[in-house]
């Protein structure tokens, strides 16, 4: 079971035998798997799992999932230089994920998103069972 955004628990299909060809975002919406297969929803996707698509970033969401924080604070909290940092927050903004204000001199970035961190959680669910099925 996940808990979404609004805090209403999630209960996607826990059959492995048969898999549902729906995806559960929350209890009144549903995506069913052919509507994941339109060409515009495939393009936004696959933008979403790029973005996504670094350990440095998911760390650094992980973290505005917390609360914001300046970039001066995401870098001591990765440990990587703030033109690194930077350039990670520049895709998860194009990305739609996080959201930049700027206070004073500095930028403090948020999380624009909070569902990613439940595809996140389901991601790292799915990584389990597949590790499960390999090590079988």
């Amino acid at each position: 079971m996940v808990q979404d955004v609004t805090n209403r628990m999630i209960t996607p299909p826990d059959d492995d035998e048969n898999p549902s060809t729906a995806i559960y975002l929350s209890p009144d919406k549903v995506v069913d798997s052919a509507e994941l297969s339109v060409a515009d929803n495939i393009a936004a996707l696959s933008g979403i799992i790029r973005a996504v698509d670094s350990p440095l970033r998911i760390q650094m969401l992980v973290a505005l999932h917390e609360r914001p924080h300046y970039v001066s604070e995401l870098v001591a909290l990765v440990g990587s230089s703030q033109p690194l940092v930077s350039q990670h927050l520049k895709v998860l903004k194009a990305a739609g994920l996080v959201h930049a204000d700027r206070r004073g001199r500095q930028m403090s970035y948020s999380l624009a998103q909070p569902m990613i961190i439940d595809i996140l959680k389901l991601a790292l669910r799915v990584a389990e069972k597949a590790l499960e099925t390999t090590s079988e």
